[in-house]
Order: structure tokens, then sequence, then C-alpha cells
């Protein structure tokens, strides 16, 4: 399990380049890019050897990190960020 916090500044580098890169990881099973401006969680998690699905959790969501067996609201994510994540 990767965890990106997204920054404005290097967002695009981390879509990209970065994404390209970890993919190429065997044993990543999820990466997760959390967005610093909004309550959204990104998650690529690995589907064996067919590819990628990509899993987007928005306010009210639990975030599901398989590869870790962890679950929890997207609230307690952004706990004490300043970012608003009501549903």
């Amino acid at each position: 399990l990767i965890v990106e916090v997204l920054s404005p500044s290097t967002e695009g580098i981390d879509r990209r380049e970065k994404l390209r890169a970890y993919r190429t990881l065997p044993g990543l099973k999820e990466y997760a890019m959390v967005s610093q401006d909004e309550c959204r969680v990104e998650l690529h998690r690995r589907r064996g050897d067919i590819g990628w699905d990509i899993i987007t959790f928005e306010p009210g969501d639990t975030v599901e990190l398989a590869s870790v067996e962890l679950a929890l609201p997207i609230a307690d994510v952004y706990f004490e960020s300043g970012v608003a994540c009501s549903a």
C-alpha cells in the first residue's frame, strides 16, 4: 500500500509519472491518492494480472483498504485537516 497526499504543485506528476511507476511494482496491491483540497480519496487497486480498478471515496463513504484490512470513514481520514467531509 502506498498513500500519497496530493499537493497542487505536484498532482500532475503524482497522477502520471508516479502512478505509472508504482503500477510496475509487482508487490503493490493498492495506491491511494488523498486530495488536499476536497474530501476525496482515489484508490487504485490491482486486479491480479488483468489490470487495476479505480475506486473513488467521497463524503459519507467508508474508505476500504483491502491490502491492510482497514476500513474507516472518510471523515476520519480528514479529521482536524480543515477539509469539510460531511455527506
